[in-house]
């Protein structure tokens, strides 16, 4: 007999909503995140347009309530490091930091993104001493200072626009010719007095000996030294499929290739969320994928019951 029916991997938004509907359905299952369930969505400070939420939610909020409506249905929920899947002729085996593993007949891959480095001099020196990822997490230490955000997208005119109400001044540097922001966040990023933007521009160099002391910039092939506190760094995502190669179909972003079902070429392997390729990322849809997976997977195991 198999440790579980179903074993996600992930605790976002797509593989707690798996879990809610594959626990309702009876089913023994188990969530296995790295770090703290909830996901990404606990560093966004506010969600607006989830449904059901007019005047929005706090990523926090929304992932707390996501985590005790699992919880409440019987997901039991671990923190592990998965490093690896292997499939058998009757079975899945997910293996985890440790030398931990568990025996599973359907594998749901949710473990979402990590944030996109810029892999210049000076960012991975610097980390922690002024280079940063999350405003709401690390933010308030740059009361009254100068912050570069680097990234004109939702997520990093978004992190721009919640750093504003914290430093004196707020640098947003995208390499692009223009923003890609939504238009509302554009309008109130323009809005916003001490944010200063600059597109075509990109960060060459993080400088400093013990915390950041400026940033090297590259622009229509000049260069220019700015002086920053502070460098936070969100130009974009990458799934967390390093451990997946060789297990399952990936496209050229790294994300797993699946069908309209959620299910890989992989039989009984399913992925939802950020990881599944042409995922937009947003929580909505995210939401949706897993439990699209879940009905998916809660068929097939039906189908082996009635076929036993």
């Amino acid at each position: 007999m198999f440790d579980w029916d179903v074993v996600i991997i992930g605790g976002g938004p797509a593989g707690l909503s798996a879990g809610i509907y594959l626990s309702r359905a009876m089913r023994r299952v188990l969530l296995l995140d790295k770090d703290v369930a909830g996901g990404y969505l606990r560093n966004i400070e506010l969600i607006e347009n989830y449904p059901g939420y007019p005047d929005g939610i706090s990523g926090a909020a929304l992932a707390s309530q996501m985590v005790a409506q699992a919880q409440k249905f019987g997901v039991r929920i671990e923190n592990a490091d998965v490093t690896g899947i292997e499939s058998f002729s009757g079975t899945r085996y997910v293996a985890c930091a440790g030398g931990q593993g568990y025996t599973t007949n359907v594998v749901i891959i949710a473990a979402g993104s990590k944030n996109k480095k810029l892999n210049v001099p000076g960012e991975a020196e610097l980390l922690g001493r002024g280079v940063f990822e999350c405003a709401l997490c690390d933010g308030g230490q740059y009361e009254g200072k100068t912050v570069a955000v680097c990234g004109g997208g939702d997520a990093g005119v978004t992190e721009a626009l919640y750093m504003s109400r914290i430093a004196s001044k707020v640098i947003c540097i995208e390499a692009m010719p223009k923003l890609t922001a939504t238009a509302i966040l554009q309008e109130r990023l323009a809005a916003t007095p001490n944010i200063e933007v600059r597109v075509g521009t990109s960060v060459t160099a993080i400088l400093g000996q013990d915390k950041v002391e400026a940033v090297e910039l590259m622009s229509d092939g000049k260069k220019e030294t700015l002086k920053v506190d502070g460098v936070l760094v969100h130009i974009g995502l990458e799934p967390n499929t390093a451990y997946l190669e060789g297990v399952v179909p990936l496209d050229k972003q790294g994300q797993v290739v699946v069908s309209k079902t959620m299910e890989s070429e992989e039989p009984y392997i399913f992925a939802a969320g950020d990881v599944r390729s042409g995922s937009p990322r947003q929580v909505v849809v995210a939401v949706a994928d897993g439990a699209m997976a879940a009905l998916s997977a809660e068929r097939l195991l039906q189908e082996d019951v009635s076929t036993q």
